[in-house]
């Protein structure tokens, strides 16, 4: 009973994500998933990034942040902030470390940082704060996910490895964001909830509905609902 409400809720919020990958729900999807994605769902991916605007801004002001992190590292008077000090000091310190390590540390970093709730978190028009703007002000779980990406990013994460995932918290009957990151071979969830980083296959009360990075988007869809249009189809078929 509690497996099919979380899908109706799910199909629900999916239509959110087949619109931003410009996909009409009536569309052959199938021909366009691929198996096996986030959290063991299938996805639609897109390297067109025109459908979420405010990500796009948030792209844009990455020199921003990387011209004011060069000037707080050159000249600790020119750090904008005590906040920028403390990130720029955490970077400097987990730059020799193994990924494994930075992964965990800017995780728990970064989780103590002011937490502002949103109140549309999977809305594609709701704020995106830029870095800048989180490190002086906090955000929501989104921010907290898109700071993650940005900090890994400068420690040498591949952008291509990792993705913001916009989910279904089927525990806390609520939208929230997380990091995805894929080293090795296996998935982690880096999550502003959880000072530890867990492998996705420990996960299991995250449903994806659309993830980005810097080069792709994607429309995640749970196996039901893809085998509840298989069955539509053959109905009208018969």
């Amino acid at each position: 009973m509690k497996r099919n409400m979380v899908i109706k809720r799910t199909t629900a919020l999916l239509l959110t994500g087949l619109f931003l990958m410009g996909v009409a729900t009536n569309a052959p999807v199938r021909a366009e998933v691929t198996e096996k994605g986030l959290f063991g769902l299938v996805e639609i991916s897109s390297d067109n990034l025109a459908a979420l605007p405010l990500w796009l801004k948030v792209k844009a002001s990455f020199p921003q942040l990387a011209n004011a992190a060069a000037k707080c590292d050159a000249r600790i008077e020119d750090c904008q902030s005590q906040q920028m000090t403390l990130w720029r000091t955490k970077i400097a310190e987990l730059q020799n470390s193994p990924k494994r390590i930075q992964m965990q540390e800017m995780n728990r970093f970064l989780n103590g940082w002011k937490y502002v709730p949103a109140d549309a978190e999977a809305s594609p028009d709701g704020n995106w704060a830029s870095p800048l703007e989180f490190i002086s002000n906090g955000g929501g779980s989104r921010d907290f996910a898109i700071m993650k990406y940005i900090s890994l990013k400068e420690l040498g994460f591949d952008p291509d490895a990792m993705r913001i995932v916009i989910a279904n918290d089927v525990l806390r009957n609520k939208v929230h964001a997380v990091l995805s990151v894929t080293r090795r071979g296996k998935r982690y969830v880096l999550d502003s909830l959880n000072d530890t980083i867990l492998e996705e296959r420990l996960v299991n009360y995250y449903v994806p509905l659309y993830s980005v990075n810097e080069n792709k988007r994607w429309a995640h869809i749970p196996i039901d609902f893809l085998t509840a249009q298989d069955a539509a189809g053959s109905n009208n078929n018969d």
